[in-house]
């Protein structure tokens, strides 16, 4: 049915035809292309918006890693300081325990020493009493001889 118009159209008709779809195709061609550039327009700029984005966000995260590291840093202090603080407590509390520890080992050694002292005490004292019993058992003895003699000399 198009064949058939077209054949009953004139050459100008026709020419004209030709020309209004030229003109409809450069001027489709022309809208392609300004599309196409308004296309790759948009696409850099959002090319530029997102670097943009991406180098905000690397810039926010290295300022939160710092962040990070300093509060790390801090709390690695405040941990060593009460590491350290908690290592002098226990030192302190070791030294006083082996301070009170060697006055009590010098106790128990000076009453070691002191019953040994003692002991050899006792036992000289046991050697004086055996000699002094031997002193009297002797001087009894020698009064008892005395007494003996003066009995038989007085019953003479």
């Amino acid at each position: 049915m198009a064949e058939v118009k077209l054949k009953k159209l004139k050459r100008a008709e026709l020419l004209e035809m030709m020309i209004g779809f030229s003109q409809e195709a450069e001027e489709a061609k022309k809208h392609e292309e300004e599309l196409k550039k308004q296309l790759e327009e948009e696409k850099i700029a959002l090319q530029q918006e997102m670097a943009k984005e991406r180098a905000q966000m690397l810039k926010n995260f290295e300022e939160e890693k710092a962040e990070m590291r300093q509060k790390f840093a801090e709390q690695k202090e405040q941990m060593q300081e009460k590491f350290d603080k908690d290592i002098e407590g226990l030192k302190a509390r070791h030294e006083r325990e082996m301070k009170a520890k060697d006055e009590e080992v010098d106790k128990k050694l000076k009453a070691i020493e002191k019953s040994g002292t003692l002991a050899e005490a006792v036992l000289n004292i046991t050697g004086m009493m055996e000699k002094a019993q031997e002193s009297i058992d002797l001087y009894t003895s020698k009064m008892q001889e005395r007494a003996d003699g003066r009995d038989s000399q007085g019953n003479r």
